[in-house]
């Protein structure tokens, strides 16, 4: 019997699986969720987040989507500590569309790149200043 799993990829816009990856998980503006049983994607939808507001919630949010996987192109440390505190696993440095990359992702055959943070690099957010968190080579 196949395993059956569920995920949330960040995205730029509310085109499903046909949307392209966000660069930057606490601004992305949609994740599609898709559930995966074996190497199929069996369904998909898209969901708009609540952004990245006071407290930084996305974390909270991705968790209350029902995810045990979140694939983004780019994640700051928070994040990715709030997302692990909460039992998620944090695919990082995907680009192109949400389905391309499911698809991989459920064969076993997405390539990442460098989960770079695209534009994260130690700017202030609603007063407060955090560098990208990742450990570039």
């Amino acid at each position: 019997m196949a395993t059956s799993k569920t995920v949330a990829v960040a995205c730029d816009s509310a085109a499903g699986l046909s949307g392209d990856i966000s660069g930057h998980f606490g601004h992305t503006p949609f994740f599609v969720v898709a559930e995966l049983t074996g190497d199929q994607i069996v369904s998909s939808r898209s969901v708009a987040s609540p952004g990245h507001g006071e407290g930084c919630s996305m974390p909270q949010f991705v968790f209350g989507l029902g995810v045990g996987s979140v694939i983004v192109g780019g994640i700051g440390a928070g994040a990715v500590n709030g997302l692990a505190a909460r039992g998620i696993e944090v695919i990082a440095g995907a680009s192109g569309n949400a389905g391309d990359v499911l698809t991989a992702y459920a064969k076993g055959s997405l390539v990442l790149g460098e989960p770079g943070c695209h534009g994260h690099g130690g700017h202030g957010h609603d007063g407060h200043q955090h560098g990208c968190g990742h450990q570039h080579r």
